[in-house]
């Protein structure tokens, strides 16, 4: 369940952003020196060899919803989806991590509009708009990592 609490959604967060950097490690064949964090809004995580980099997004309510959220506006302005410079979105979900390429995710969602609503939530104060996305579709537009 989300915590609805920045400094708990965090922890989690690089918990999941940890994990990713071991199955990048494995899928793209790389050292642990190869992968760096970022602190930027662009992206989390870069491969300097490749020069790819990842966003990571720790969803803890796709499992009882059924849906992704994936956010794109906060406190009025422009964030997520909507700034991320990131080739790629790795989404964890239901304990699995799904990769997808920023150019398809932003494809489906805002040139097809493949989304089932626009919601607002996040934690308190944020405004956060998120896009919902059934989780059968969202697997559909990249592969399991």
């Amino acid at each position: 369940m989300a915590h609805y609490n920045f400094d708990k959604d965090l922890i989690d967060g690089l918990d999941a952003e940890n994990s990713v950097k071991s199955l990048l490690k494995k899928k793209y064949k790389v050292s642990d020196d190869d992968i760096v964090s970022s602190t930027t809004k662009e992206f989390d995580i870069k491969i300097k060899s490749l020069n790819l980099t990842f966003e990571v997004k720790n969803d803890l309510m796709a499992e009882k919803t059924g849906n992704i959220a994936i956010e794109f506006e906060s406190r009025g302005k422009p964030s997520g989806v909507s700034t991320t410079k990131a080739d790629y979105w790795v989404y964890k979900f239901s304990n699995m991590f799904y990769i997808i390429e920023r150019t398809v995710l932003v494809n489906e969602l805002v040139n097809k509009g493949n989304y089932s609503r626009i919601v607002n939530g996040g934690d308190y104060g944020s405004n956060t708009m998120m896009y919902l996305v059934k989780v059968e579709a969202f697997k559909s537009w990249g592969e399991k990592l």
